[in-house]
């Protein structure tokens, strides 16, 4: 992944509705915007149906992070947009994640990680974060390009329509179908949920002493 730095850095000068967030909290460039935005707490949102609720909330996964700096992109007209990076979610990435897909004869299970497409380069706004990941992800099967803004139904049918695919690649996961898949997936999300508990505790107790 690369750094913000690689983005352009225009002056924050739309009327937008995203634009004046930014600008209410002295933000007045896009790389300020968009540390601002990095720097936040990751955590899980309210709502992934509109990214704008990252300022009332002050904190954001991958969904909403990637979200609103692209609806601020949009306002100023910038090529830079949001990516749904489809990978093989195991234990190098989330600890604990192989103990609850090996009973299925699976090693790892489909994942979506979101992150900014800019030319060339790819940027995540949650690297460093304490987001329950033990890496960065660099490596996707599938990639696609999207809107700002997804609402759980659409999120749901991208990752549906690429858990297809997987199946050609795993067919174990076919035999479990879509519905048991979705509920692994889930358990997998709250074992990156406690990993980044555990982290964040590692790290106020690192602090502490």
């Amino acid at each position: 992944m690369n750094p913000i730095e690689v983005l352009p850095n225009p002056a924050i000068d739309s009327a937008g509705v995203v634009s004046q967030q930014f600008l209410q909290l002295d933000l007045t460039t896009f790389h300020q915007a968009c540390y601002w935005v990095k720097n936040l707490p990751y955590g899980s949102n309210s709502s992934n149906d509109d990214s704008s609720i990252v300022f009332a909330e002050k904190k954001a996964t991958c969904t909403n992070k990637h979200g609103i700096i692209s609806r601020l992109a949009e306002e100023l007209d910038l090529e830079i947009y949001k990516n749904l990076g489809f990978y093989r979610l195991n234990d190098a990435i989330v600890t604990g994640v192989n103990a609850t897909v090996e009973p299925y004869g699976l090693n790892f299970i489909p994942q979506i990680h979101c992150f900014l497409e800019y030319q060339d380069y790819r940027l995540d706004l949650t690297e460093g974060n304490c987001n329950g990941k033990n890496k960065t992800i660099e490596d996707y099967d599938f990639i696609v390009r999207v809107k700002p803004d997804l609402t759980h139904q659409e999120h749901e049918a991208y990752y549906l329509e690429y858990l297809a695919k997987y199946f050609l690649i795993e067919p174990k996961l076919k035999e479990l179908g879509a519905i048991k898949i979705l509920k692994l997936l889930a358990e997998c999300e709250q074992q990156l949920k406690y990993q980044c508990s555990v982290m964040y505790q590692t790290v106020c107790s690192t602090i502490d002493n």
